[in-house]
């Protein structure tokens, strides 16, 4: 297989993700439980709507400010955000081993994170050509519409690109586009996935 663009997902590859980490973050700068947060922000839809684009990052930090109390500025809350992100150095020397493959970033994520990421997380953003957010593609995966529209950004076909997540039911959707989709589970078998699909 020689596909031109490969997608990685952000947080449960790229990145580990730790949404406690945030919900405490957070709760600590506002003065209230992390339950708070997770109740204003997650149960109440408000992280949904977000990761459809429907909020710049100006208006995610005056929501925030109302609902939480939040005191600091959008760089400080910024920095709350990205907290819950850890790089993992495995994948993204894999994903530099790539080149000149393109590779780019297909992922659930809102307008705050993807302000934040080149200043907050260059070695994150320098590794991949396109940041392709859920925000800016105005749909959330596993919707086909999520990854039509990547695929268009990116000018190729399904059968051109190779798509990693996470989620089991993110690669199947990808799976029934066309596009080959490998279940992400550490970067050893990534690595060796890659492999076998660019060895065909």
């Amino acid at each position: 297989m020689h596909p031109k663009v490969i997608f990685f997902d952000l947080g449960g590859v790229v990145c580990r993700f730790h949404r406690q980490r945030r919900l405490a973050a957070l709760g600590e700068a506002c003065g209230v439980p992390p339950e708070r947060v997770e109740s204003e922000l997650y149960a109440s839809g408000l992280i949904s709507r977000w990761d459809r684009g429907l909020d710049a990052s100006s208006e995610i930090h005056r929501t925030i400010r109302e609902k939480l109390g939040f005191p600091g500025n959008i760089q400080a809350l910024q920095e709350i955000w990205c907290s819950a992100f850890e790089p993992d150095p495995d994948v993204l020397a894999l994903a530099g081993s790539l080149r000149p493959l393109h590779t780019a970033l297909l992922t659930d994520n809102d307008h705050l994170l993807l302000d934040a990421l080149p200043d907050l997380f260059p070695q994150v953003a320098s590794h991949f050509d396109a940041l392709l957010f859920s925000c800016r593609l105005g749909a959330t995966k596993p919707e086909p519409t999520a990854f039509t529209r990547a695929l268009d950004l990116m000018g190729i076909a399904p059968g051109e690109s190779v798509f990693i997540d996470d989620r089991a039911v993110n690669v199947a959707a990808a799976r029934d586009l066309g596009i080959a989709a490998i279940h992400f589970r550490d970067a050893a078998a990534l690595g060796a996935a890659l492999d076998g699909l660019l060895a065909r």
